[in-house]
């Protein structure tokens, strides 16, 4: 990990540009329970929106330590003869943290107009229905620790597309 690690600020960049991660908690079965957000990074604080109530919610009621994984794919790369010599090019952060719910009502349009902003940009000046705010769960990640790391293509590669 130590050859290809992202320092911090590289890893807040990757937060910053992706839009999509996993957050995991401890399931009350032992198992880790994973579900995909969408998120925001604002004022070096990340947040999510999703049910108010649920697995996650109780997991999070239960056992508030998280983590969440952000992916970016960068395509394949080929350096020899063999088929071995591929690898993927990446860059990926997991964050360690807390996972609470956001109730201040003014901070939870904030980040629902942010995540829209993002997300949606034509729908940045449509109102936001205080009723569907105060029903929609909006979660904070207070991170603890992040580790990241990344793979750039070889000199002399032949570089390949995510995708088909």
């Amino acid at each position: 990990m130590e050859k290809y690690h992202l320092d911090e600020a590289g890893m807040m960049e990757l937060l910053e540009r992706n839009e999509c991660g996993v957050v995991c908690t401890n399931g009350d079965d032992g198992y880790p329970y994973g579900t995909p957000v969408n998120y925001v990074v604002m004022d070096g604080r990340i947040f999510f929106h999703g049910r108010s109530r649920g697995t996650r919610v109780s997991n999070m009621l239960r056992d508030p330590r998280c983590t969440m994984t952000v992916v970016e794919e960068r395509g394949y790369q080929c350096y020899g003869p063999d088929a071995c010599d591929t690898d993927t090019l990446f860059a990926s952060v997991i964050v360690y943290g807390r996972l609470e719910a956001v109730g201040d009502p003014v901070l939870k349009t904030e980040v629902l107009r942010a995540l829209t902003d993002r997300l949606v940009p034509e729908r940045a000046s449509d109102p936001v229905d205080p009723e569907r705010v105060s029903r929609t769960g909006v979660f904070e990640i207070s991170v603890e620790a992040m580790t990241g790391k990344y793979r750039d293509p070889k000199p002399g590669s032949t570089v390949h597309p995510s995708g088909r």
